[in-house]
């Protein structure tokens, strides 16, 4: 069922993963533009919303620990279930945050030469990162992740300990999730590339997220 699910939406998605090059084909008609600029809103606006929605989750990582740590050393007890929560925590910051992450710029890149680039030069970067390296291996998740994801559902997969939490499904439907999140993300990312090799304004970014793609003092976005 998940696995279906998840082909379903891979398949309707996969003919907007041309709309970068659309854009910079035919970036000068006005609908595409207009497609384009509510595209990146639209993406960017439930990435952040995500990002902050996941951030809320490292208070309860810490406390969690916190708690593990405080029962074993003061008590001398601890459970599996505290000490599972933990990875259940950090699976879902990590996971579910690495768009936002995206989005803000923030992933380590290993191109030494990308932050002595043109404006230009970081576009194209992103424009081709996105088709040679990022599609790719998103895509390639989501399509070996349909059969253990839906194996997982089928059994309700959980903890190998007895006493652990019977979640492991949800953690394994993560994969997926963060594959889909990461590829929209990088498809608004890459058609405001598209944008700015055409010299167009991009739709303004999400409160706090660093500009991409700046030329002037003006036209930050």
């Amino acid at each position: 069922m998940a696995g279906g699910i998840l082909q379903a939406i891979g398949w309707a998605f996969l003919p907007l993963l041309a709309w970068p090059i659309v854009h910079l084909a035919f970036g000068k008609n006005a609908f595409v533009k207009s497609f384009s600029e509510a595209l990146i809103s639209v993406i960017d606006s439930g990435t952040f919303r995500l990002g902050e929605a996941a951030k809320w989750l490292l208070p309860l990582l810490v406390l969690s620990v916190a708690a593990s740590v405080f029962a074993l050393s003061i008590f001398g007890v601890t459970t599996t279930k505290w000490l599972e929560s933990a990875k259940y925590f950090q699976a879902l910051i990590i996971m579910l945050g690495a768009a936002a992450t995206l989005l803000a710029g923030q992933h380590v890149r290993v191109d030494i030469f990308f932050s002595r680039m043109q404006e230009a030069g970081k576009a194209r970067v992103d424009l081709i990162g996105f088709y040679l390296l990022l599609a790719p291996a998103c895509l390639l998740l989501i399509w070996n992740a349909q059969s253990f994801v839906s194996f997982a559902w089928a059994i309700r997969e959980g903890s190998g300990e007895a006493d652990g939490i019977r979640g492991v499904y949800i953690l394994k439907t993560l994969i997926p999730i963060f594959a889909v999140s990461m590829l929209v993300q990088g498809l608004a990312i890459s058609t405001r590339a598209a944008m700015a090799l055409n010299g167009q304004n991009r739709p303004p970014r999400p409160k706090g997220v660093p500009p991409f793609f700046q030329t002037t003092s003006e036209n930050r976005l």
